[in-house]
């Protein structure tokens, strides 16, 4: 199945469409890591505007149940990458296949409440080969704290989607999963969040999305990051470059 959509450079390509079936369409090995926030729980929903109250179900609701979604393109990932990263939700996590290895996302200021009071982590599940071990580069934490939504200012609730992901937690997971130049692959796209990081970071990106809406909205956000990296490459801020490419 070829990409809906392949920036002027090559190294972004982005599909509209299921990600069970995209990814059948993907060889052995196409990408070096797969870093992906899948839909939480069965019968998900969105609101239907940002003024209203009525919701409607995820478009995967329509054909699949979403706890079923999520793990059965974690198994795809395996075959297509070398590693695969995934924030499955905490009430979703047990419904994965075994991971490697757990981290979690740190957040102090909580991220709402569960049946023992307020919930102040996400789980982080690892499959494969870390990458910086593989390339004996010595260890790497596997979890972080996060207190600041966006070091970057740019602000979630200005994007047109109901669960943006902070580009900060997408840009540590992006750094974590893959080495300079790779490339990582987010089978649930959504608003791009993790495009723009893997573009940021020098990484090359594959991306999927049901919901044509939001497939517009991550390609205009990763043109955007493409625009602003290209102009950095070619003006006078190589020191903030190399932050950002650090690894």
């Amino acid at each position: 199945m070829n990409p809906t959509w392949t920036s002027d450079c090559g190294t972004v390509r982005l599909w509209l469409g299921d990600c069970l079936d995209v990814m059948t369409t993907w060889p052995d090995g196409a990408v070096d890591a797969v870093v992906t926030d899948p839909p939480y729980g069965v019968g998900l929903t969105e609101k239907t505007s940002k003024y209203s109250t009525v919701h409607k179900a995820s478009p995967y609701s329509d054909s699949k149940a979403d706890a079923e979604v999520g793990p059965v393109a974690v198994e795809m990932s395996n075959r297509i990458a070398s590693c695969v990263v995934v924030t499955p939700g905490n009430r979703m996590m047990f419904d994965y296949p075994r991971p490697v290895s757990i981290g979690t996302i740190f957040s102090p200021g909580s991220g709402g409440c569960d049946p023992w009071g307020f919930g102040c982590s996400n789980p982080i599940l690892y499959y494969g080969k870390c990458p910086y071990l593989a390339a004996r580069m010595g260890s790497r934490p596997n979890s972080f704290e996060s207190r600041k939504a966006d070091p970057y200012g740019v602000s979630e609730k200005a994007i047109d989607h109901p669960c943006p992901k902070p580009l900060a937690w997408m840009t540590w997971l992006v750094r974590r999963a893959s080495l300079a130049t790779q490339t990582i692959a987010d089978p649930f796209m959504g608003s791009g969040t993790t495009g723009v990081a893997a573009v940021r970071l020098g990484r090359s990106f594959w991306g999927v999305e049901l919901d044509p809406g939001y497939f517009e909205i991550a390609k205009k956000r990763i043109q955007d990051e493409l625009r602003r990296v290209a102009f950095l490459e070619g003006n006078a801020e190589p020191k903030q470059r190399q932050r950002e490419l650090a690894i």
